[in-house]
């Protein structure tokens, strides 16, 4: 027989107790050297497994960063054929597709014997050109095994340039919610299986966050109506009211003879009029569809202060400063900021003027909204307190910026916001936190 290599290894044990030591004596049989050509194959498969590990770890990453990109995007309302543009370009890198398409039927089951009920959501690529190759079977084996499947390409004209189809289940607590489509170029990815499914979870992703915005603008929408109904009860239908009283009290004391008390009520009534002008003008324009989505933040900006504070007399001026090229998430607060301070200096000030500055200065928006009104006392709880404030602050805690007000009394108020452009690679995760400094809130 062949000899063999043992390891001898002692140990030397004491005893507290004063005994002599006692001495183990351990043997173990050590395996047979590998031959040159082995020990070669076997490093070349430890190389190959690192190198495999390192790509799968490579490609989670991929798949990590899209999602938390999309998740960016939702975050920043971004439309949803943008979403979905940006998983058509991961599928592009991961799968070497060439199109793509996305169909929603939440009542899959049921959609599947009438397939004209489900929606398609979205189809670019070679996927425009021609109908994805479904039929009710398949939809069933979508629907049953859960995972996606892959369809050769038939026989087809030499323009048709796809190798093969790959459909992946929408998967939502484990019930498919419709398929999305891709056609591949060249062959099966070794990985495809998997990075389909992570496409599909950021479909679906996409989606909800589309669900989402829309529900948060109806929701916006109902609030906003509400708001515009308080204010149409108590600030314009109680100034319309007061005007009846002046004009019932100039009335009374015409026939009595008291002229010079009725040039008294006559000017009561006169700037009442003036306020209620003022509060219905601005109620009207905000009854109006929305401008921002239409004509962009500047433009916006400029109409509301053409149909607002120009039309009830005020010197109004908009300067703005740098390339203004902000996610829609930041027009919609920024505007809504401005349209607030904008509120309170033509309700609240008694304003003859008002400036806004906009501009982008390295790398931070700047907006500051200025008026010469009779201002009010900044440190004043109860004035900071105040609905337009708190709706102020919330914007842009929000938002992750800086809100500063300025105001002492005789001397106007400024309204400054600061607020850091953010990169579209990251998604902003910390806010800012409220500045306490010098007035700010």
């Amino acid at each position: 027989s062949e000899p063999r290599r043992l390891l001898l290894a002692c140990s030397e044990a004491r005893s507290h107790t004063g005994a002599p030591p006692a001495y183990l004596l351990t043997v173990t049989t050590l395996a047979h050297t590998l031959s040159p050509d082995q020990l070669l194959a076997y490093t070349t498969q430890l190389e190959h497994s690192v190198l495999a590990g390192r790509h799968e770890v490579a490609r989670s990453r991929e798949a990590a960063n899209g999602l938390r990109q999309l998740l960016y995007m939702s975050i920043s309302n971004r439309p949803l054929d943008e979403m979905f543009d940006y998983v058509y370009e991961q599928a592009q890198h991961l799968l070497g597709a060439i199109g793509m398409m996305v169909m929603w039927a939440p009542g899959f089951a049921i959609a599947m014997s009438a397939p004209e009920q489900a929606e398609i959501l979205y189809s670019t690529g070679a996927l425009l050109s021609r109908e994805p190759l479904l039929d009710l079977s398949l939809l069933a084996q979508l629907n049953a095994q859960q995972a996606p499947i892959f369809l050769p390409a038939p026989a087809r004209a030499e323009a048709d340039k796809f190798a093969a189809t790959l459909v992946a289940p929408l998967l939502i607590d484990g019930a498919v919610h419709g398929p999305v489509v891709f056609d591949l170029a060249s062959r099966v990815p070794q990985n495809a299986i998997q990075e389909a499914m992570w496409l599909a979870d950021q479909v679906i992703v996409a989606h909800g966050a589309a669900r989402l915005q829309q529900k948060a603008k109806t929701a916006s929408a109902l609030q906003e109506r509400e708001r515009l109904a308080r204010e149409m009860h108590d600030a314009a239908m109680q100034s319309i009211y007061s005007i009846t009283l002046f004009a019932e009290a100039g009335r009374r004391l015409a026939s009595l003879g008291q002229i010079d008390r009725v040039q008294d009520y006559l000017q009561q009534l006169n700037e009442t009029a003036q306020l209620a002008l003022k509060e219905l003008r601005l109620l009207l324009y905000e009854l109006q569809p929305a401008v921002l989505e239409q004509v962009g933040l500047v433009g916006a900006l400029r109409q509301r202060l053409a149909s607002v504070e120009r039309r009830t007399g005020m010197t109004a001026r908009l300067e703005v400063d740098g390339d203004l090229n902000f996610p829609p998430f930041m027009e919609e607060g920024l505007y809504r900021i401005c349209q607030e301070a904008l509120n309170n200096a033509l309700k609240h000030a008694s304003a003859s003027e008002v400036k806004v500055t906009l501009g982008v200065r390295n790398g931070d928006v700047h907006l500051e909204i200025c008026d010469n009104g009779i201002g009010f006392n900044a440190d004043d709880p109860k004035v900071m307190g105040g609905e337009g404030m708190t709706t102020m602050r919330e914007r842009v805690h929000l938002m992750h910026a800086k809100l500063f007000i300025e105001s002492a009394p005789q001397k106007g108020a400024c309204v400054r916001v600061l607020m850091s452009i953010p990169n579209s690679a990251e998604q902003p995760v910390d806010a800012f936190g409220l500045s306490t400094q010098g007035g700010a809130m």
